[in-house]
């Protein structure tokens, strides 16, 4: 593994604290990868079928399906469940050795009534783990345009199935579609499922985000993976945080997404520095790095950041400009979610109010390369003022993939 941190400015100044803000840049080793085989998947295909799906959204869904059972080799297992208010099993768990056969199971898939997503997805994740392999990549896809309205309906209750299905290996990724889906849910099923989220709005692009998500399970060289931040104690602090705002492990760690071949992922954290003798090297902080390979070993690797401390009175070091973007995209991130979070407790206008204020520091700033952030957030400010449900789905989905660095 490739670990690289770079600092937002080079050196620290003599007798002043610093609020140092970080880049760890981790990318996984690709050259021996290519040569290696693709792991072999254990999936499980979880679709709504309640009256909401009804035309093109479930038609899209069975092309869907259709796409991941063809891209599959015969040595990969698959099994397919729907759900209303009722769990089907259309698909037993077997290996993927006739495509033809299993599109046209997929194809009888019909809609039916209500959302017995809970229950769905425990279907699905029961299957998975009936073929457990450590050595396999075992994932549950679920997608679904509705809320669970039918058995389990909390969402902690259910993020804590999800978890523990999880600790024995069978992780999950989570599909919402349209407007009406419960973004919340969806996002924290896929947190404690080590998998990923996405938000689609037009069921034509079911079929493209299930190869994506294929051709990425291909390419997955670690998996629960976790990261820790351990400032230097002889500096006189501890105090820490990472900008990603990233769920946590049992033991506070970040939890990161898995590793995925040709693809960094990209993080930013601050470490309090309070003030510092001149001194030519110092240790400023530690990463910790951890994760599980194919095989099913733990890994874990360190880095360390030393940098020089100048004299006082020393000119300003020069900041990094690609770590300032990183930085202010995580920044604009988190308006993104204090948006969210207004308008969940009915108060759009304060949620509009947040993205305006936003825009106005971003422009303020002056940064090549924020015009992107910048249109987007002045998007979403249009969006909370004409369709509040959506342009909560929309700015949770873009601060989720900012914040994985996707």
């Amino acid at each position: 593994m490739h670990i690289e941190l770079r600092p937002l400015i080079p050196t620290l100044t003599a007798g002043q604290d610093t609020e140092l803000v970080i880049h760890a840049r981790l990318t996984p080793p690709t050259q021996a990868a290519r040569t290696q085989t693709p792991p072999r998947l254990n999936l499980a295909l979880v679709l709504d079928r309640s009256g909401s799906m009804s035309g093109q959204p479930l038609h899209m869904a069975r092309l869907a399906a259709q796409t991941a059972v063809r891209q599959l080799r015969p040595t990969d297992h698959v099994s397919l469940v729907t759900f209303d208010d009722t769990v089907t099993t259309v698909i037993p768990p077997q290996p993927a050795t006739d495509p033809d056969a299993l599109s046209a199971l997929i194809d009888t898939v019909t809609c039916g009534g209500m959302t017995a997503l809970h229950a769905g997805w425990l279907e699905g994740a029961t299957l998975c783990a009936q073929h457990l392999d450590p050595a396999a990549l075992n994932r549950v896809l679920l997608l679904s345009d509705g809320g669970a309205n039918v058995g389990e309906t909390n969402p902690s209750v259910i993020s804590n199935h999800v978890r523990g299905l999880t600790a024995l290996g069978v992780s999950t990724s989570t599909i919402g579609l349209g407007e009406h889906y419960d973004d919340h849910l969806m996002q924290a099923v896929a947190d404690a499922g080590d998998g990923n989220f996405e938000h689609i709005e037009n069921p034509a692009d079911l079929p493209r985000y299930f190869e994506q998500e294929l051709q990425g399970l291909s390419r997955t060289s670690g998996h629960t993976v976790s990261l820790g931040i351990e400032p230097n104690p002889a500096l006189g602090s501890r105090r820490h945080e990472l900008l990603n705002d990233l769920p946590r492990t049992d033991t506070g760690r970040a939890k990161l997404p898995n590793l995925i071949q040709d693809r960094p992922t990209d993080l930013i954290f601050t470490v309090h520095v309070p003030a510092q003798p001149e001194a030519s090297d110092v240790g400023i902080t530690r990463i910790r790095l951890a994760w599980t390979d194919r095989s099913g070993q733990r890994h874990v690797q360190r880095a360390q950041l030393n940098l020089p401390v100048q004299p006082a009175g020393s000119p300003e070091p020069a900041e990094n400009p690609d770590v300032r973007l990183l930085t202010e995209r995580l920044r604009a991130a988190r308006a993104r979610e204090e948006a969210v979070a207004h308008a969940a407790a009915g108060a759009p206008e304060i949620s509009r109010e947040r993205l305006s204020r936003e825009v106005r520091r971003l422009h303020a700033l002056g940064i090549q390369g924020l015009h992107g952030e910048i249109g987007a957030l002045t998007s979403l400010d249009q969006d909370f003022a004409q369709n509040v449900q959506l342009a909560q789905k929309r700015a949770r989905s873009q601060s989720y993939n900012t914040r994985r660095s996707k």
